[in-house]
């Protein structure tokens, strides 16, 4: 293999002497001669993406790294300069992934150098608890280092600006410009350590507690169930909050109970994925109990699983949704209510606000949209936000989706539902006969990196005529929509009241397809089973036809 140029030569130079991590370090002196894996590396820098940067941990510009978070928090550091908030500070916290405490530090100690006032929490918290401390101490920013429920392999940051809101366009843009390869901070350009003002992580956690959760009157008869935190930062808090509502503490399965970044037996640490919930069912197995609840690893999703007939049901992001919403909606009274969810989550939620009389809004994909409601109307009471992703938001007190205070909710339900007689399985009959029956499913299709933009080109060049045995009525591109803004995404419409969402994901390098179909003449008990039984047919055959097309 031929030598690197001067020129690249003198781009590992610069990079090594900058890179406070030895093992990074070393590899980028092994690129001298490796062009390939130099343009690996060098290629195309990390780019900010749903709310901040995200991607696999490695050498370069290209992978997450130390180098490449300090870059990050100069340029979000620059940012907050320019908006007058540098007064305001900054506070950051992080969750147990793998060199997340090391990311973090070195961010603060970017802050600190140019003169932001930081407050870096000094352990592993949930994502909700940074998010909550932005809000109620007016910061000028938050950072919260973590990869959510992606791989081990993985690690980023999440971003939140002064409205508590993770940052939207143009902000994320700006940032992305200010990030300088060029000149890159050196160690001795950084704050030292000492000079970090920290708040301890426990009393970060009372601080949401104290302003999120809280204990009603009238608690539920007690409900026992199984929770796992799959490895991740949720087991104390959860446990807490349970105790500060007064509801009945969970049954942890032991093996994941402890923060572990490497995730063991855990591919995908999300509670999405087939298989990452088997440890929870032999421990509610073991104890004899129906309820599943499970956090990601920052605890800002919520998965539930449900034992059906003897045998386990993983309820989908949707039904999960439907559920809280009308337990929110029975929980809160007033003309001015507001819910809200993303565009690519099912239909049911707005068809229960509409015969609640509810107003319901449809927002792009992400929570920084979802909760944008609540800044922008304040005077509306907002009591409910989803998104099929399996996240949550049942307060305006944390602006972004809490698989915590998500959790305490469901149980309350279930717990109610129960009390009553009743159940979860009995509780979605009777929606399916207040508004019709709604079946759902997703479709992930894995790609190599970089290859989601060529597959919507692609598909926008040969738009379908028809899916499964359905004809499609109405095609809507995102890419050019005038009301709800810009997004890599296309919505199709059947003639039988299907619905199908085309997007690439914000995080991972696959495409994502949600399929939705339904029925509306239901009256029913009668009916529903054989209506479900003709849904998920359609279901089947949309799904067949459209993997072909990735094929």
């Amino acid at each position: 293999m031929t030598e690197l140029s001067a020129t690249t030569s003198e781009v590992i130079d610069r990079w090594i002497d900058a890179d406070p991590d030895p093992l990074t370090a070393n590899h980028i002196e092994t690129l001298r001669s490796d062009s390939e894996g130099f343009d690996r590396a060098f290629g195309q820098p990390l780019r900010f993406g749903t709310a901040g940067l995200r991607g696999k941990m490695g050498p370069g510009p290209g992978s997450m790294n130390r180098l490449v978070m300090r870059v990050a928090a100069k340029a979000i550091a620059n940012q907050l300069i320019a908006d007058g908030l540098a007064q305001k500070g900054i506070v950051i916290g992080y969750d147990a992934r793998i060199q997340s405490d090391l990311y973090a530090l070195d961010a603060a100690r970017i802050f600190q150098s140019m003169s932001i006032e930081c407050l870096l929490v000094d352990g592993p918290i949930p994502t909700p608890v940074l998010a909550r401390l932005v809000a109620s101490r007016a910061s000028g920013a938050g950072l919260m280092v973590t990869a959510s429920h992606n791989p081990r392999s993985d690690n980023g940051c999440k971003l939140y600006w002064s409205d508590g809101l993770q940052i939207r366009p143009p902000l994320d843009q700006k940032i992305q410009r200010l990030m300088d390869f060029r000149n890159l901070p050196r160690s001795n350009e950084l704050a030292i350590p000492e000079l970090v003002k920290k708040i301890e992580a426990r009393v970060a956690i009372s601080e949401y507690l104290g302003g999120v959760i809280e204990r009603r009157a009238h608690s539920p008869e007690p409900l026992e169930f199984v929770y796992t935190p799959l490895c991740g930062v949720g087991a104390e808090t959860f446990e807490l909050a349970f105790a500060v509502a007064g509801l009945t503490p969970p049954i942890i399965v032991p093996s994941q109970r402890e923060p572990d970044g490497t995730f063991p037996n855990l591919p995908f640490p999300n509670p999405e994925e087939t298989g990452t919930l088997d440890e929870a069912f032999v421990t509610a197995n073991h104890h004899n109990l129906d309820l599943i609840l499970a956090n990601d690893p920052d605890a800002d999703r919520l998965g539930v699983a449900i034992r059906d007939k003897n045998k386990w049901r993983q309820l989908t992001g949707d039904e999960i949704g439907l559920l809280l919403c009308d337990f929110r909606s029975r929980e809160t009274n007033g003309a001015n209510r507001i819910t809200a969810s993303s565009i690519v989550s099912s239909d049911a939620v707005a068809a229960l606000c509409k015969t609640r009389d509810i107003e319901h809004k449809r927002t792009l994909t992400g929570f920084k949209w979802i909760m944008l409601p609540v800044i922008e109307e304040p005077n509306k009471q907002w009591i409910f936000g989803y998104e099929e992703a399996l996240g949550y938001s049942v307060n305006d007190l944390v602006l972004d989706k809490d698989g915590i205070a998500a959790a305490v909710e469901f149980v309350r339900m279930a717990a109610g539902l129960k009390s009553n007689g009743s159940g979860l399985i009995q509780r979605m009959d009777e929606l399916a006969l207040e508004i019709g029956v709604f079946e759902s499913t997703q479709l992930n299709i894995r790609l190599q990196t970089d290859e989601s933009e060529s597959q919507m080109i692609t598909l926008r060049s040969n738009l379908p005529e028809s899916v499964g045995s359905e004809t499609v009525t109405f095609m809507d591109d995102y890419l050019s929509h005038q009301g709800l803004g810009n997004s890599d995404l296309l919505v199709f419409s059947t003639n039988l009241g299907s619905r199908i969402c085309i997007r690439p994901s914000g995080t991972e390098s696959k495409i994502k397809i949600y399929i939705e179909v339904r029925d509306l003449n239901v009256s029913t008990t009668k009916d529903l089973a054989k209506a479900r039984h003709q849904c998920r047919e359609r279901l089947t055959a949309i799904a067949n036809d459209i993997s072909s097309w990735f094929n």
